[in-house]
């Protein structure tokens, strides 16, 4: 994918203390939108697409882009790579954060161990931070939230599960893994990740988790998002396997420009839904 630069006319860089600035990087580049959250509207989107990038890299082009740079009200950031895993909030405590991670991941070594409070799933979402590009960043936004890329993941999917009386499926493919959350009635019954090599993989995965909650692949409504270079060939290979696919896009409880008509949002869901997770 290209270079993406997208701003709707109303952007006034003399407002940004009213908008809130949303930042996605990972191994395939570093994305970023503005919502205006007087209108509650999504009018700014850059996309600048990297590849076999180190993190650290990334840090040059925040602080060269002006608009990356302005004084916000608000600033997330969203680091796509990296393991995680769900505790119930009952049962969560930061002392153990760590605990938690390494039982599901082993040894996180050299990594800050963070965590998000899913309100609406009812979860603390536990991963680990590259330090150094962490340090980087709170350098460049000392007020500076930070998420993974599941966070926005599970709690779009139990929004919109509101009113699903039957478990729907939602599958987020990245470069390397692949999340995947079942719910219902707002309700997450399952969630996790997966490392994958090729698109036998994905649909592996998939088949095997709506067999164990006795969901049919040709009735089962699967929803989709992916980061990923091959979306025509993956979604041909998919149709083989899966009768009802679907895509996941940005919350509805947001307002977007017309500049966005045109570009595939469910590519960028996580990111414009990461605003989710500051409510």
């Amino acid at each position: 994918m290209n270079d993406i630069h997208l701003f709707d006319e109303t952007f006034d860089k003399n407002q940004s203390h009213n908008y809130h600035l949303s930042i996605q990087s990972g191994m395939n580049g570093l994305s970023f939108c503005l919502l205006d959250t007087v209108r509650n509207k999504y009018i700014g989107f850059h996309h600048y697409p990297l590849k076999n990038t180190e993190y650290i890299d990334l840090i040059p082009i925040i602080q060269a882009d002006p608009m990356l740079t302005l004084p916000y009200k608000s600033v997330s950031h969203m680091f796509v790579d990296g393991k995680n895993t769900l505790v119930p909030t009952s049962l969560f405590s930061t002392e153990k954060a760590s605990m938690f991670l390494q039982h599901n991941h082993g040894q996180t070594g050299c990594s800050e161990i963070l965590s998000n409070n899913l309100h609406h799933a009812m979860a603390v979402n536990i991963f680990a931070y590259p330090p150094d590009y962490l340090a980087n960043l709170k350098e460049i936004y000392p007020k500076l939230k930070v998420f993974h890329r599941s966070s926005p993941f599970v709690e779009s999917l139990v929004l919109h599960s509101a009113k699903w009386v039957r478990s729907k499926c939602y599958v987020s493919i990245n470069k390397n893994e692949i999340d995947i959350g079942v719910a219902q009635m707002k309700k997450i019954e399952f969630y996790n990740s997966f490392s994958y090599k090729d698109n036998s993989d994905i649909v592996y995965y998939i088949l095997n988790i709506l067999e164990r909650f006795n969901l049919s692949n040709m009735l089962t409504e699967v929803y989709f998002s992916d980061d990923v270079e091959n979306h025509d060939e993956l979604f041909e290979f998919l149709n083989n396997y899966l009768n009802l696919i679907k895509f996941i896009h940005p919350s509805d409880q947001f307002i977007y420009s017309y500049i966005f008509d045109e570009l595939h949002l469910t590519r960028f869901a996580n990111l414009f839904n990461l605003a989710l997770c500051e409510s």
